[in-house]
């Protein structure tokens, strides 16, 4: 489930099926050259398999399976396989939530305990809306390092799961600040739950229905489901199949299985409003500003941010074998979807060379110029970054700079010199690194999140 870090007997009303518009157009000039870049990828020794989505203007231009489904078997990928989406989930959950607020079942600022009065709240006051935005202060179970670690591989319960953090401290006061957080996204499954009567799965299942999305729905480690693509690591140049995840852990928080055509066409929905109304995607994609102005970036399971320079809303996922990302273009009505079945080959990296490569927009070139050897000693270090519940470790060797992340599969890479205070990640130039003027902060950008780090 990401870094910056399902619904039964229905009590939910279902509308009249409908279906988003696919026709087929003349074929975009950009499309050749999509299709190579995404053919060139499947050829790198970390990838596997990829589903991939286009639409533009409401129109699918592109929904196709590359690579691999599954590898000891040879069998290969097609546009109908389904990948796991990790915290993509998320969005599907916080518009199941406002379609509850819409029908007037709930509001944002219902207390938790209304619905989930097991959950000890340690006398404080948690709402719908703090679950939504991540700034609840719970425990995020994926958090806990060796005591989740453990428990991976099981299917747990609700009880089970929640009594992995019932006793944790809060890591802030409810509202007062913003950490990503797997278990309140887990917490608005039970919700849901609650308010429909039937699990989350159902739910999901109906939405789905509702709006012919076929091949969009929660994963079951126990269930045999035809097409769904199983994951992998890519690791010393080994493929490896992913270690095991039970999949009722992910909950609400992470556990959908969709196609990169279904990613498309949910966004399109979601946007044009089909799934929420205006002002409820508006929330969604409104984000959280907190009392002392730090912009968060986060709404309601969506983000903003940009690509290729553009304005988007957006979420990926990471989870065991697999990474995604959704991506919406917004001034150029461009929706991108990629799902990746190894975790090492980026479905963020390809969804935005997919974006430049459409709109004709050169990628960014890092310069990589020599590093004076006052600004190596200044540099080095350890920075916490405590949105992301990690640290970076920058280190020199032989007059250069690398960083790593200080957490269990985090790779060393080399930071590249473009002056002043300012790097870029050799294995992406889109990721940059900036040095406070004291070198006391350190500033990362990444994707579409803006994270300050500060020296231990």
């Amino acid at each position: 489930m990401p870094r910056r870090r399902a619904p039964s007997p229905f009590s939910l009303l279902l509308l009249p099926c409908f279906a988003l518009a696919a026709s087929p157009r003349a074929q975009e000039p950009w499309l050749p050259k999509v299709e190579a870049l995404i053919a060139a990828r499947v050829q790198k020794p970390d990838a596997v398999g990829f589903s991939v989505g286009i639409a533009q203007r409401s129109a699918i231009v592109l929904a196709k399976g590359y690579g691999l489904a599954e590898a000891e078997h040879m069998v290969p990928a097609t546009g109908a396989t389904m990948f796991r989406i990790g915290s993509i989930t998320k969005q599907f959950t916080a518009a199941a939530i406002l379609r509850l607020v819409e029908q007037k079942k709930l509001s944002l600022d219902d207390d938790l305990s209304t619905y989930v009065p097991e959950f000890p709240l340690q006398g404080k006051k948690v709402t719908i809306r703090q679950l939504l935005n991540h700034s609840s202060g719970i425990k995020s179970y994926t958090d806990l390092g060796e005591v989740w670690a453990k428990k991976q591989p099981l299917e747990l319960s609700h009880q089970e799961l929640l009594a992995l953090v019932a006793d944790q401290p809060f890591d802030f006061e409810p509202g007062t600040d913003f950490a990503y957080n797997n278990t309140g996204y887990y917490l608005l499954g039970m919700v849901l739950e609650k308010v429909h009567g039937t699990s989350y799965p159902r739910v999901i299942a109906a939405l789905m229905q509702e709006l012919a999305l076929p091949h969009t729905r929660c994963d079951d480690s126990r269930e045999l489901i035809p097409g769904r693509a199983q994951g992998y690591d890519f690791e010393d140049g080994v493929r490896r199949n992913d270690a095991v995840l039970g999949m009722s852990q992910p909950g609400a928080a992470g556990m959908m299985l969709s196609t990169g055509e279904d990613l498309v066409r949910w966004s399109m929905a979601l946007a044009g409003g089909k799934v929420v109304k205006p002002e409820s995607y508006a929330a969604m994609t409104t984000p959280l500003v907190l009392k002392d102005g730090r912009d968060t970036g986060y709404g309601f399971g969506l983000m903003k941010g940009e690509a290729a320079g553009k304005l988007v809303i957006l979420h990926g996922g990471g989870i065991h074998g697999f990474n995604s990302q959704l991506l919406h273009v917004v001034p150029d009505d461009l929706h991108v979807a990629v799902i990746s079945n190894c975790t090492q080959a980026s479905a963020d990296r390809l969804a935005r060379d997919i974006v430049r490569t459409v709109l004709g927009i050169q990628k960014t070139e890092a310069k990589d110029l020599p590093i004076p050897a006052d600004v190596v000693a200044a540099a080095a270090g350890t920075f916490t970054f405590a949105e992301l519940g990690m640290d970076l470790a920058v280190t020199a060797k032989d007059g250069k700079l690398f960083a790593q992340g200080q957490a269990e599969g985090q790779g060393r890479f080399r930071l590249q010199f473009q002056g002043e205070r300012e790097f870029r990640a050799a294995f992406d130039p889109d990721v940059k690194l900036v040095f406070g003027a004291d070198w006391k902060s350190l500033t990362l950008h990444q994707g579409p999140g803006v994270f300050a780090g500060t020296r231990k």
